[in-house]
C-alpha cells in the first residue's frame, strides 16, 4: 500500500469542505452554525449527527462516531485511509503524491493506473458498439428479449464485443497503449511474444468493477444462436483483477447492503441487474457459482446475513453447499431463497413481478431449517440411515460456525426435529472446520475497545488541541509519573508531539486524520464542545490536580484510620503528623504552579 505525502493530505483537506462532502451522501439541515442529520452509523429517530464547517469535523452525540472528512469517507464507504484520500482527491480534481516504498512499487502503481485507463477505454468502446454499431443489433435484440432497456444498459455500462480478432486491439494501440500493457490487461489472448488478438468476440459484455466503481475486468456472455459451449468468457487474473476477490454489483450495492444488513446473493449478472432495478438494491453476485473466503470477508464489511438465491437445479444446490461453510466461518447468518424448478430471479420477476420475488426473499428460511424442511417434505429422512446421513451433513456445516454458543444454539433447535438430543447433534460436529489458507487483503482491523479517557487527561487534550501555547507548556513538563497508566494518555502524547496550528483548520484536520478511529471520535467530540477559556491556566491547574490526586487519596486513608476506635495516643499522633506532612506537600505543589 503506498504512503500518501503529508502535503497531499493537507491539500486534499483544504480543497474539500466537510459539509459538501457529507452532504453529497445524504441531506444535511442547518442547525445554527452547524448542520445535522440522522446518524448514518446507528439507528435513531431524532438527529444527533452534527457537522461543523468551522471545525471541519463531524460528531454523533448518540453513538460517539466522529472525526475528519477522511474518517467519514472511511466509515461510510468502508475503505482504508489511502483510498479515502484518493477519493476525496479525485472529487476535488487534485493529483496526489504517493511515496512508494520502492521503485518496484512505483512501477506497479504506474502499471495499475495504465490498466485502469485501458479498461475504461474498453468499457466505453464496448458500450458504443452495443448502442450504435450495426454489428451490435443482435446484442440489442437479445437485451430487448430480456426486457433490458437502453437506459439500464447505459447504467450498467453493458457493451458488445464484435466478431473480430483485432478490432479493439487496433483501437487500443491507436489510443497509445503499448503491447506490454496490452499483454498485462487480460483483454487480449496470445502469450509470450506471439501475436495479440481480442479475447472477447461476438459477446454481450458486462464490466466488472471494484468497490469504487472502476472497471477492472469483463465477463462476456455468448449470444444466441451461437452454440459455443463456453457460455461465459471472463478476464483472467491480472494486476487489477483476482476472480476470488471481486463481487459483481458491489460498487452500486454498498450503501443498500449496509443499511439493510442483508445481502441477496444471486448467480448471474442479468439476475443481479433485474433484482437491483426492481428495487432490491442490496444484491451482489460472486464471480462464479460459489463464494471464496476473500469474497465472504469483503461482503461481511457490509452485511451480517446472506440470502442465497441460486438456481434450484443440482448445480445451484451444489453452489449453496459450497458457499455455506465459507459464509458461516465469516460470521454470516445464511438463509436460502428457494425458487421453483426452472425459475431464476430474472424470469420470476419478469413473469410475476418484483413483489413475488421479494416475498420469497423475505420468507427465506435459515439454511439448516431449509435443509430439514426439504428432506422432511421429500421423505428423505424417513429411515434411520437417511436421518443419520443428514445429521452428519448438517453437523459438518455446523463446524464452520465461529463459536460454541452458535453451535449449541443450533443443536438445541435441530435436535428435537431429528428426535435426538442436542448433545447427540453436537457430538456429530467435527472438532475443527477446514482451515482457510487463501490469503486476502483486508482493511485494517478496528481498534480494540479501550477505556474512556480519564476526565483530567481529556481536559488536557482539549487545551492542547485548541491552544498551541498550552500544548507547548504541557510538552515541556515532566509529567511521566503523574500521567502514567491513565486512560487516554497515548492520545495526549500524540497531540503533544504534533506541531499543527489550532487556528489552521486544514492542519488540525490533517492531524486528526492520522489518529486511529477511536482517537478521531474523541478529538471530534472535543472540537464540537465549548473551547476552554484560558487554556494555559486550565492546563496548569489540571496538572496540579493530578499531582495532588495520590496525596489526597493517601490523606483520606490516614484520616479514616485516625477516626478508628481504640487507637493508642502515640499512633494517633503519628498518623496526624503524616497528614500534616501531606498537607504541606499539597501546598507546595499549589505554590509551584
Amino acid at each position: 500500500m503506498p504512503r500518501i505525502a503529508e502535503e497531499s493530505i493537507e491539500q486534499v483537506a483544504a480543497a474539500n469542505d466537510i459539509v459538501e462532502v457529507i452532504g453529497s451522501y445524504f441531506p444535511l439541515k442547518r442547525a445554527g452554525t452547524s448542520w445535522r442529520a440522522l446518524c448514518p452509523f446507528h439507528r435513531e429517530k431524532s438527529p444527533s449527527f452534527h457537522v461543523s464547517p468551522q471545525k471541519q469535523a463531524y460528531y454523533c452525540f448518540g453513538c460517539g462516531a466522529g472525526g475528519s472528512m477522511f474518517k467519514f469517507v472511511m466509515e461510510y464507504e468502508r475503505v482504508d485511509f489511502v483510498t479515502a484520500v484518493q477519493r476525496l482527491a479525485q472529487r476535488a480534481g487534485i493529483t496526489i503524491i504517493e511515496e512508494a516504498s520502492s521503485p518496484e512499487d512505483g512501477r506497479r502503481r504506474q502499471l495499475r493506473d495504465r490498466l485502469l485507463d485501458l479498461h475504461r477505454l474498453a468499457a466505453a468502446w464496448f458500450a458504443q458498439n452495443l448502442l450504435r454499431s450495426p454489428g451490435g443489433s443482435g446484442a440489442r435484440d437479445y437485451l430487448k428479449s430480456r426486457a433490458i432497456s437502453s437506459e439500464i444498459a447505459r447504467e450498467w455500462q453493458l457493451g458488445y464485443a464484435p466478431d473480430s480478432w483485432d478490432a479493439f486491439l487496433g483501437h487500443a494501440r491507436q489510443s497509445g497503449f503499448r503491447d506490454e500493457e496490452l499483454r498485462s490487461s487480460g483483454l487480449f489472448s496470445g502469450g509470450g511474444d506471439g501475436p495479440l488478438r481480442d479475447r472477447f468476440r461476438q459477446r454481450l459484455m458486462f464490466p466488472i468493477c471494484n468497490d469504487y466503481g472502476e472497471v477492472i475486468a469483463f465477463s462476456g456472455r455468448v449470444l444466441p444462436p451461437s452454440e459455443d459451449p463456453a457460455k461465459y468468457v471472463n478476464s483472467p487474473e491480472t494486476p487489477l483483477f483476482t476472480k476470488g476477490r471481486a463481487l459483481f454489483g458491489l460498487h452500486k450495492a454498498r450503501r443498500p447492503l449496509a443499511e439493510a444488513g442483508v445481502a441477496i446473493v444471486c448467480e448471474g449478472q442479468l439476475d443481479l441487474i433485474r433484482i437491483f432495478e426492481s428495487g432490491m438494491q442490496n444484491v451482489v453476485a460472486p464471480q462464479g457459482t460459489a463464494f471464496t473466503p476473500a469474497q465472504a470477508r469483503l461482503l461481511r464489511r457490509y452485511a451480517e446475513t446472506a440470502i442465497l438465491c441460486f438456481d434450484s437445479d443440482r448445480a445451484g444446490r451444489t453452489a449453496v453447499e459450497r458457499s455455506l461453510p465459507i459464509l458461516l466461518a465469516a460470521g454470516f447468518g445464511v438463509r436460502v431463497a428457494a425458487l421453483a424448478p426452472g425459475d431464476d430471479p430474472d424470469s420470476l420477476i419478469r413473469r410475476d413481478g418484483a413483489e413475488s420475488f421479494r416475498t420469497i426473499v423475505d420468507k427465506a428460511p435459515d439454511y439448516f431449517d431449509f435443509a430439514v424442511d426439504e428432506a422432511s417434505t421429500s421423505g428423505a429422512i424417513e429411515s434411520a440411515a437417511a436421518k443419520t446421513v443428514l445429521v452428519r451433513k448438517l453437523a459438518g456445516f455446523a463446524a464452520s460456525l465461529p463459536d460454541a454458543v452458535a453451535r449449541e444454539s443450533l443443536a438445541a433447535r435441530l435436535g428435537p426435529r431429528f428426535a435426538i438430543s442436542p448433545q447427540a447433534f453436537l457430538a456429530a460436529v467435527p472438532k475443527k472446520a477446514p482451515a482457510e489458507t487463501e490469503p486476502v487483503d483486508e482493511l485494517p482491523a478496528s481498534e480494540p475497545r479501550t477505556k474512556e479517557p480519564d476526565p483530567d487527561v481529556l481536559l488536557l487534550i482539549h487545551t492542547a488541541l485548541v491552544s498551541l501555547e498550552a500544548r507547548q507548556w504541557l510538552a515541556a513538563q515532566d509529567t511521566a509519573d503523574v500521567l502514567a497508566n491513565l486512560p487516554g494518555l497515548p492520545l495526549l502524547q500524540q497531540c503533544l508531539a504534533s506541531s499543527f496550528d489550532p487556528s489552521d483548520t486544514t492542519a488540525t484536520q490533517t492531524f486528526i486524520a492520522t489518529l486511529d478511529p477511536r482517537g478521531q471520535s474523541v478529538f471530534a467530540s472535543l472540537l464540537m464542545g465549548r473551547p476552554p477559556t484560558n487554556p494555559v491556566t486550565i492546563a496548569r491547574e489540571t496538572i496540579q490536580t493530578l499531582r495532588c490526586r495520590p496525596l489526597e487519596a493517601e490523606r483520606k486513608a490516614l484520616t479514616a484510620q485516625i477516626h478508628q476506635a481504640g487507637l493508642l495516643p502515640e499512633t494517633i499522633e503519628r498518623l496526624q503528623s503524616q497528614v500534616i506532612d501531606i498537607n504541606r506537600r499539597i501546598a507546595e505543589i499549589a505554590g509551584s504552579q
